[in-house]
């Protein structure tokens, strides 16, 4: 992989004519193209199709249900799209929960001070649980009072994998070589940039071609420092069947798509998902800052939900307050990359959505828009998201997530849609030029802007790994 100094600028192919290698340009099988095309077609489908919503949105219920004291309570939106919340308990601002009036209202109304979870955020958000059984409904009478009153307050919004990536519809293809024989490695200015993501965790088996090798895998927690330290992918949890989970191998994939654009990348894997797709905003609140605190330059996040009520989400924006502060602490600024959704409208997803955050959508392997991928004055800039080519996992899918499993052999790649895979690919650009000429992330992306070609709707759009 050479450095892109030296070569023709073309517009939207940030890295010249050459970056494209292995067997990610070599003629794809008519099966995998038909499999890839299905994928695509469901993610469109989502939109319009109330029944699958409500049998992939039981699905994730069932899982969560299955992992968790709480439970999951899926609420309709204005526009006819499902939210997820968990039952039982709101949020509110720090800011907010020092207002007497507040205190007397919400506790009139049956709720209580319950702890956080998270150390990082417990000076910024308060969550609020209910001492009896009540409905969501009464839950939502509240928070509606409150904003109305002018406070800070929302349900507890779930982060699912589900509107981001898809049903688990992978499909196997030939490994695209060793990773030290996968490209040269270029000589540049900086050193290799730390990568975060965050996601479903990474496969606890090393692989024999050399990908991934390098991310640490944790397989116990501290008990020191009260953290879910543990970052692996169990692969087979939610249900414990024998077969792979409905989104296991998703944090492998992604990072996976990071090596392959940025080869000397520091990566590491922070585990705020379950392999059923779902996390609290809570929990993916409290890894970002764990990330940024460990000394992350970049941060992905292929994953993000639709709110209520369509506005930010309480927890994410106190993680990003608590970054800026870290980020004055230490003298360098992070660069959070989130996918924009696969929702196919203009409704913000969040974290993507937040100013500070670069949104990506996804593009088909032609370069025009996704028909799923959510977009909007708030997507910054976009990438393949279709048939896009990265390391996954050893398993069998379950016939309950497709009509046609697969299996899938040790040091296995996989071909995935949704703008999760979009998302990692910015990242990595960021990544790998500031390893070629030594610039902050910051710097960096604006660098990569700078190549990019302007979409109504999808930012600036760049041709970094190719898709089907």
């Amino acid at each position: 992989m050479s450095t892109s100094s030296d070569e023709p600028r073309i517009p939207g192919r940030p890295f010249g004519r050459d970056y494209r290698t292995g067997a990610a340009v070599e003629p794809v099988p008519a099966r995998v193209r038909q499999r890839v095309q299905r994928q695509v077609d469901e993610l469109a489908q989502r939109r319009t199709d109330a029944g699958l919503r409500r049998r992939l949105n039981s699905a994730v219920q069932e899982r969560w249900n299955l992992r968790h004291a709480t439970r999951l309570a899926v609420l309709v939106k204005d526009n006819g799209l499902e939210t997820m919340v968990v039952t039982g308990e709101i949020l509110v601002t720090e800011s907010s929960w020092q207002d007497r009036g507040v205190r007397t209202y919400v506790q009139r109304r049956g709720l209580v001070e319950a702890e956080l979870g998270c150390a990082d955020l417990e000076s910024r958000l308060v969550r609020l649980v209910t001492q009896q059984p009540t409905t969501t409904e009464h839950l939502e009478d509240t928070v509606s009072e409150l904003r109305a009153r002018g406070f800070a307050a929302s349900l507890t919004h779930i982060a699912p994998l589900g509107p981001i990536v898809k049903p688990f519809s992978g499909v196997a293809v030939p490994t695209i070589g060793d990773f030290d024989s996968y490209a040269t490695f270029a000589t540049g200015e900086g050193d290799g940039a730390r990568v975060a993501v965050i996601d479903t965790g990474i496969d606890g088996a090393l692989r024999g071609d050399g990908w991934l090798t390098g991310i640490p895998r944790v397989t116990q927690n501290d008990p020191a420092t009260h953290a879910d330290d543990i970052n692996v992918d169990p692969l087979d949890a939610d249900p414990l069947d024998g077969f792979l989970d409905f989104s296991a191998g998703h944090g492998t994939f992604v990072s996976g798509v990071v090596a392959q654009v940025a080869p000397t990348a520091d990566i590491t894997m922070y585990r705020a998902l379950g392999t059923g797709g779902t996390g609290s905003e809570i929990d993916v609140a409290c890894a970002i800052v764990r990330a940024i605190r460990d000394g992350a330059q970049i941060v992905n996040l292929s994953l993000g939900t639709q709110t209520q009520y369509d506005q930010p989400s309480l927890a994410m924006a106190a993680a990003l307050d608590a970054v800026r502060e870290i980020e004055r602490e230490r003298g360098e600024d992070a660069l959070i990359v989130a996918a924009a959704g696969n929702f196919g409208d203009t409704t913000p997803t969040w974290p993507a959505a937040f100013r500070r955050v670069v949104s990506v959508g996804a593009l088909t392997a032609d370069l025009r828009p996704s028909a799923f991928s959510s977009r909007g004055w708030w997507v910054d800039c976009s990438a393949i998201g279709e048939g896009v080519l990265s390391t996954y996992v050893e398993g069998e899918q379950s016939p309950d997530f497709t009509e046609d499993p697969e299996s899938f052999p040790a040091d296995a790649f996989s071909r995935w849609s949704g703008t999760s895979f979009a998302a990692p690919q910015v990242a990595g650009a960021v990544a790998r030029l500031m390893h070629e000429r030594g610039l902050s992330a910051r710097q960096a992306y604006v660098q990569l802007l700078a190549t990019g070609r302007a979409m109504p709707d999808f930012g600036q759009t760049f041709d970094i790994l190719p898709g089907v």
